[in-house]
């Protein structure tokens, strides 16, 4: 791409565009919490159905509190984005996006879905839809206007490969961890959960990474939603 800058020649991604520290840093986070929102919804169906010997229609059910905060999520940071930094707001739905693999990792299942698996559900939404509508906002405001369409395309392809990238590592993780566990039958219950767990775990390291970026990549943004110089 610098080549083809340096020809005068079209680039399909210009690099100018990860010169931008708020850019580069949306994008990084999309890239882990997508992977670990997307992730999330699989491995958490198949700890309901697996190791909870739920049927389909009971692990669907479970799911009803995802749908509702991620509406929620996006009808709030519309309300907020107008008053309060678009930072601490990346961050505060980030920071609750990391309890939702957390508490499945530590989860018991013979706990009732009330103790931790509905907030887990509940909360797992609300750090990628956050992410993804204040991003889209961010880009408006440090690009200018024949640039937006670029790096909004970029930032949907990104989000749309780590969630991809995401469930690949969660999936090859959790399947080595129950391969190698002590248990006789890889496929019974306990086995999948030591890898099941593994799988939340990693995605807890994702979030966790992913609100480090926002701490040091989003610093001093201020409120979004105008132009910048």
């Amino acid at each position: 791409m610098s080549r083809q800058q340096r020809l005068n020649r079209p680039a399909l991604i210009p690099n100018t565009l990860w010169r931008n520290r708020v850019f580069t840093s949306i994008c990084i986070n999309v890239f882990l919490i997508w992977g670990a929102f997307n992730a999330f919804e699989q491995i958490v169906n198949f700890f309901f159905q697996n190791v909870q010997n739920l049927t389909p229609l009971q692990a669907a059910m479970r799911f009803l509190p995802a749908p509702i905060s991620g509406a929620l999520a996006n009808v709030l940071v519309g309300l907020l984005v107008p008053h309060v930094r678009a930072d601490w707001m990346v961050i505060a739905t980030t920071v609750v996006s990391c309890i939702a693999p957390l508490l499945l990792a530590i989860a018991n299942p013979d706990w009732t879905y009330w103790a931790v698996a509905f907030p887990a559900v509940f909360f797992n939404p609300l750090g990628a839809d956050g992410l993804f509508t204040i991003s889209n906002l961010l880009i408006t405001s440090v690009f200018p206007t024949e640039t937006q369409g670029l790096a909004g395309g970029v930032f949907n392809t990104i989000s749309q490969i780590g969630k991809s990238v995401g469930l690949a590592f969660v999936a090859l993780i959790s399947y080595q961890v129950s391969q190698t566990s002590g248990y006789e039958d890889k496929q019974s219950p306990a086995a999948l959960l030591e890898g099941y767990r593994a799988g939340f775990w990693f995605m807890f390291a994702l979030c966790s990474t992913s609100l480090l970026v926002s701490v040091w990549g989003l610093r001093r943004i201020g409120k979004v939603g105008g132009k910048r110089d």
